[in-house]
């Protein structure tokens, strides 16, 4: 999930479905085998990270950057979000204010200018970067995360660093970089390889997107992750947790849940049920962890997720973000311009899982079917960001999209044929970067007949 606004109205919405019981898992007549499709990566990043006593970070971020397009660079573009996440750059904060202060950055060992508005970071290159070459960039910067905010943020003695690092921003025709925008992600980002070493101040538990091995409390470690869209990081009390390391498939589900919730059980069940449902009717998932923080941050990240702290929350948000993994992270959309893409299928997705659940559509729909009659919906779902209100991309996003979707299926063969549908989708565009184009043209291509007046009257 996406905001604040929606976070209120999601748990109210589970509060009434109440909690999950056991999961049914069907057999499909046709399984799409899975063809591991990996992209050679634009950005290796070698990111070290100092946390003092005071709770100060240092950062040091060293970028391996390609020119993978045909023109020479005259500069480099990255997204530094934390340096819009204050009420001056962007409307919604008020007192959760992050601090980050760069001191230096220099290109293959030589200090260059820049420029920093909003999130976009400019590094000025003193020769062009031709076409296929490499340039090492190495960020220097302090940050202080905002007390109680909204992904990157500092609960108590717990540390969440969302978008936290220069993220390398994706070369269009030059550098298509927006201001950041709270509703939703609005930062584009490509596949790359990280090693991210870290020293802390005393013992903690760290889960993160890279592969963190055994859980237990340390000071200090390097976690590394390879073809990875984004690195989440989490540090947190270990006296405030509690923790358990689960089997689904060849994955590993590390939950993590607070020891006052006593909800570790539960949690665990649902996300092994709702993992197991997505690989055996969506396809296989090439990564081997997925940790799980119950710390109600509500969102995405790859191998990584956080969902709600308590019981009662916990369906429809746990699966919706577990979804994710597989729409957003494997097949992956510009989220400005196309979030519909990843959040719209996730939705879907998620309220299968919920129908096959109960063997109830209108009650796995129900979510979404709500959050539809929230707000009134735009005609196209496929908008950028800054043309929907908070309530509009709620309800179009999370509740058109996804009713569009199960009123065409309804009439074109039901709930298993749309995952048939999202299995063949999955299987085409794995680790690859989707438009609206191409959802439709594949569409077409999969769907016998016309299908341009369905797509038309809501993708424009």
């Amino acid at each position: 999930m996406k905001q604040k606004v929606v976070v209120a109205i999601v748990v109210v919405i589970v509060l009434i479905i109440g909690v999950v019981a056991a999961i049914v898992l069907r057999d499909k007549d046709e399984t799409v085998v899975m063809e591991k499709y990996v992209e050679t990566t634009n950005a290796v990043y070698d990111i070290s990270i100092n946390m003092n006593k005071e709770n100060d970070f240092q950062v040091q971020t060293a970028i391996d950057v390609t020119n993978d397009s045909t023109d020479p660079w005259s500069d480099i573009g990255f997204y530094l979000v934390p340096n819009a996440m204050n009420a001056e750059e962007t409307k919604s904060y008020e007192d959760d204010r992050a601090q980050i202060e760069v001191s230096s950055i220099t290109v293959d060992g030589k200090e260059v200018s820049y420029t920093l508005e909003n999130n976009k970071l400019l590094v000025e290159l003193e020769t062009q970067l031709e076409s296929g070459s490499v340039a090492s960039v190495v960020v220097n910067y302090s940050m202080t995360l905002p007390q109680n905010g909204m992904r990157l943020s500092q609960v108590d003695d717990n540390f969440y660093l969302a978008h936290w690092y220069p993220m390398l921003a994706l070369y269009r025709n030059g550098w298509d970089i927006n201001d950041y925008d709270a509703k939703g992600e609005s930062y584009n980002t490509d596949y790359g390889d990280f090693t991210v070493s870290y020293e802390l101040p005393k013992d903690y538990l760290v889960a993160s997107s890279g592969n963190d091995g055994p859980i237990k409390a340390t000071s200090s470690g390097t976690v590394k992750g390879e073809n990875i869209k984004d690195f989440y990081m989490a540090i947190m009390d270990p006296d405030e947790w509690e923790f358990e390391t689960i089997q689904a498939n060849e994955t590993q589900l590390n939950v993590f849940t607070r020891a006052t919730q006593n909800i570790l059980e539960e949690t665990s069940s649902l996300a092994v049920d709702a993992y197991l449902y997505f690989e055996v009717e969506i396809g296989d998932n090439p990564f081997t962890e997925l940790d799980i923080i119950a710390n109600d941050g509500y969102m995405e990240y790859p191998n990584i997720i956080e969902v709600a702290a308590d019981g009662e929350s916990q369906e429809m948000v746990l699966v919706h973000e577990v979804a994710h993994q597989w729409f957003y992270y494997l097949v992956t959309n510009d989220p400005y311009y196309e979030s519909w893409l990843d959040e719209g299928l996730t939705e879907f997705s998620s309220s299968l899982f919920i129908s096959a659940y109960y063997d109830d559509d209108e009650y796995g729909f129900w979510g979404a079917s709500t959050a539809e009659q929230y707000s009134r919906p735009e005609k196209y779902v496929n908008l950028p960001l800054s043309e929907f209100s908070d309530e509009s991309y709620y309800s179009t996003i999370y509740g058109k999209v996804p009713m569009v979707l199960k009123e065409y299926f309804d009439e074109n063969g039901g709930r298993d044929r749309a995952l048939l549908f999202l299995s063949a989708y999955y299987n085409e565009f794995q680790f690859k970067q989707v438009n609206t184009q191409e959802f439709k043209t594949f569409f077409e291509e999969y769907f016998e007949g016309d299908q341009s007046k369905f797509l038309d009257s809501w993708l424009k």
